[in-house]
């Protein structure tokens, strides 16, 4: 039976967890697909709160700022590979909704061997490097030693974190965004008890966090193994198979290395960003952050509608149902517009309480309210360009968006950075340029995708993949 047909008419989930969105009402597909990212999401962000106020409350400022100082490297170094892992998933879910079951089982065992393998080649990478790069980001010497223990223990783990996020990205792709989400919660359980293990108890301080996301990373990457090893479809990762598919292999690297440097492209505008705004003293740099702890809410969800229009493409997109992939964007739209609208809403009529909530002082909660105001009313627009984005990208079509994102959204905010801010040198001069770049990709997508023949560039990628 081929994997098409495996979701049967009403697109039910198989017994290995998969979605078939090829046939059914788009809407409710969207979100069944959508909601457990959104909970990922959810979970992840509950521990990175806990586990800043456990490092906060029982470590040192010094392995607290230390950690903190490590982040945009990490922050660079993931995106990349979650943008390869990706890449490799659209294949995975072309293949799974056109049912190449033979095609897909190959996609899968070279996916999972790239991630082995580039994995360890990253962790090296990480080991020797990590301490110049610190050293080149201007990492305080206070600061170093601890910085240097989390680094050290993270990126030795990274092979661990490169193996979950691709197991992840493969059964995303056909569907199965609830097995993810219940291995994400776990893990995030693992890491705050193993906080309260080596920092509270043992006080490690950052070795302490370096040790316990080591452990949460290997945590993940073995069960989601462990998943993918006893699902039943042809998606089933048999590790005597493992191997990399020179072809498969080609393909996969061409579609991910565009979306890497697109995730690497915004890590590197948005530490330009962060620069601009640490020179503008201690309370805006505080209330910078607030902002960004207020309004992640609605980021979850644009990311999770991003991730679900994704998947929604690419596998209609191999069952060659152009038309349906057209009206799934025309519905991500709408749902878009309802939720998101409503979630930036909130945010704006709350600003105000949210900010007093996490700290008193006035010229903070001013300072973040003014920031969530300039830019919460934006939030739809960007949203709708993750949905063109994440269509086009799920046709296996992703250089050009790539190059889009990066000059609308990427070179224009460090172009405005370094040469605009610097003649009027404010919060609001900075705060600006995300509408402008919002509106200025948009346009730009909106344009290639009526009159870019991104179709006729997806298909003959698709011939390598499909044909």
């Amino acid at each position: 039976m081929c994997v098409r047909q495996l979701g049967g008419t009403m697109a039910r989930r198989s017994s290995g967890g998969s979605l078939d969105v090829t046939t059914g009402v788009i809407w409710k597909q969207l979100l069944r697909l959508c909601l457990p990212v959104f909970f990922s999401s959810f979970f992840q962000q509950a521990y990175s709160l806990v586990n800043t106020y456990v490092i906060g409350q029982y470590a040192t400022t010094t392995a607290l700022g230390g950690i903190q100082a490590t982040q945009s490297l990490v922050d660079l170094v993931v995106g990349f590979s979650v943008g390869v892992g990706t890449g490799c998933a659209i294949i995975c879910g072309q293949q799974f909704g056109a049912g190449q079951t033979e095609r897909l089982g190959t996609s899968v065992h070279t996916a999972m061997t790239l991630s082995l393998v580039g994995g360890i080649g990253l962790s090296l990478l990480g080991l020797v490097f990590v301490q110049p790069m610190l050293e080149l980001m201007g990492t305080p010497a206070a600061l170093m030693d601890e910085a240097l223990d989390f680094s050290r223990v993270y990126f030795g783990a990274f092979v661990f974190s490169l193996v979950f996020n691709m197991g992840s990205a493969v059964q995303r792709a056909v569907g199965d965004t609830r097995s993810p989400s219940l291995i994400v919660a776990v893990t995030c359980l693992i890491n705050v008890v193993c906080d309260v293990i080596f920092i509270v108890f043992l006080h490690l301080e950052a070795l302490g966090a370096g040790i316990s996301t080591a452990i949460s990373l290997f945590s993940g990457a073995a069960i989601t193994v462990w998943r993918l090893t006893r699902v039943d479809g042809p998606w089933r990762l048999d590790l005597r198979r493992l191997g990399i598919d020179a072809h498969t292999c080609k393909v996969m690297i061409k579609t991910g290395i565009p979306l890497g440097l697109q995730s690497s492209a915004y890590s590197i505008s948005n530490i330009i960003i962060q620069s601009a705004v640490n020179s503008l003293g201690a309370s805006t740099v505080i209330a910078w952050g607030l902002s960004g702890r207020i309004d992640n809410m609605v980021w979850m969800i644009t990311d999770a509608l991003g991730v679900s229009v994704t998947t929604f493409s690419a596998q209609n997109f191999g069952a060659h149902d152009y038309d349906r992939v057209r009206r799934g964007l025309r519905v991500s739209f709408a749902l878009t517009c309802v939720i998101v609208g409503l979630a930036s809403g909130a945010v704006v009529a709350f600003a105000g309480p949210l900010a007093r909530f996490f700290v008193a002082d006035d010229e903070i909660c001013e300072i973040t309210v003014y920031t969530i105001y300039f830019i919460a009313p934006f939030y739809v627009l960007f949203s709708c360009m993750d949905n063109i984005s994440g269509t086009i990208r799920g046709c296996g079509e992703s250089l050009r968006p790539m190059l889009i994102t990066m000059v609308g959204t990427c070179l224009f905010r460090v172009i405005w950075l370094f040469v605009v801010v610097p003649m009027r040198h404010d919060l609001g001069t900075v705060l600006v340029v995300y509408p402008i770049t919002y509106v200025l990709t948009t346009a730009a997508f909106v344009l290639y995708y009526r009159y870019g023949h991104w179709l006729r560039h997806a298909e003959g990628h698709a011939a390598a993949v499909l044909e």
